[in-house]
C-alpha cells in the first residue's frame, strides 16, 4: 500500500514538472517565435503597404503557447493514468481547423506577397510604366506588395493584384512600341 501511494506521489510529481516544463518550453518558443515574426519585418511591411496595423507576432506566438500548453496538459494526464483519447482528438482536430484557416486565408495573399516582392525587386515593373495586361491599359502609379494600381486612359484607378501581373503576359510600352513581359 506505502508503494501505491509512492507510485502515486512519483506520477504527481512527475505531472507537475511536465507542467512547469511545458510553460518555460510555451513562453521561450513563443518569445522565439515573436523576436523572429518582428526582426522579419512583416509587421512593419504590412503596415507601410496596407496601412493595417496588426500584431502577427502576436498572435502567431499566442496561437503556438497554447498549443503547447493543451499538448503539456494532455501529457501531464496521461502521467496520471487519465485517458486522454479525447483530449488528444481535440487537439487534432483544433490543429486541422488552424491550418485549414491559415490555408484559407493565405491563399490568395501569398501568392500576390511573393509576385509583389518579385516585381519590387526585379524593378521589371516601374511607377509611369505603360502597361496593357489583357484588356486592360494604362499608366503604372505604383507597385505595393499585395497589388499594382493602374490609372486607364479614361482616368480609372484599377487596383492588380500582383499575381496576375507575373501569371499573365504583361505588355509594357516605350516610346510607342510594344515590349513583352512575364
Amino acid at each position: 500500500m506505502a508503494e501505491q501511494y509512492s507510485e502515486f506521489l512519483i506520477n504527481i510529481i512527475g505531472a507537475f514538472l511536465i507542467l512547469i516544463l511545458g510553460a518555460i518550453i510555451a513562453e521561450v518558443l513563443s518569445n522565439i517565435l515573436k523576436k523572429f515574426i518582428k526582426g522579419s519585418g512583416i509587421t512593419n511591411a504590412l503596415e507601410k503597404q496596407l496601412k493595417l496595423k496588426i500584431p502577427i507576432e502576436k498572435y502567431t506566438a499566442s496561437i503556438l503557447k497554447y498549443i503547447i500548453y493543451f499538448a503539456t496538459i494532455i501529457i501531464a494526464l496521461s502521467r496520471l493514468g487519465i485517458p486522454t483519447k479525447t483530449l488528444k482528438i481535440i487537439l487534432i482536430v483544433i490543429v486541422i481547423l488552424i491550418i485549414i484557416f491559415i490555408i484559407l486565408a493565405f491563399k490568395d495573399w501569398l501568392p500576390n506577397l511573393i509576385s509583389g516582392i518579385y516585381l519590387i525587386k526585379t524593378k521589371k515593373l516601374k511607377p509611369k510604366d505603360i502597361i496593357k495586361i489583357n484588356d486592360i491599359e494604362g499608366k503604372v502609379i505604383s507597385i505595393k506588395l499585395l497589388e499594382t494600381q493602374i490609372e486607364t486612359n479614361n482616368k480609372e484607378i484599377i487596383f492588380i493584384p500582383n499575381s496576375n501581373l507575373t501569371k499573365y503576359k504583361v505588355i509594357k510600352k516605350k516610346n510607342g512600341k510594344g515590349i513583352h513581359n512575364n
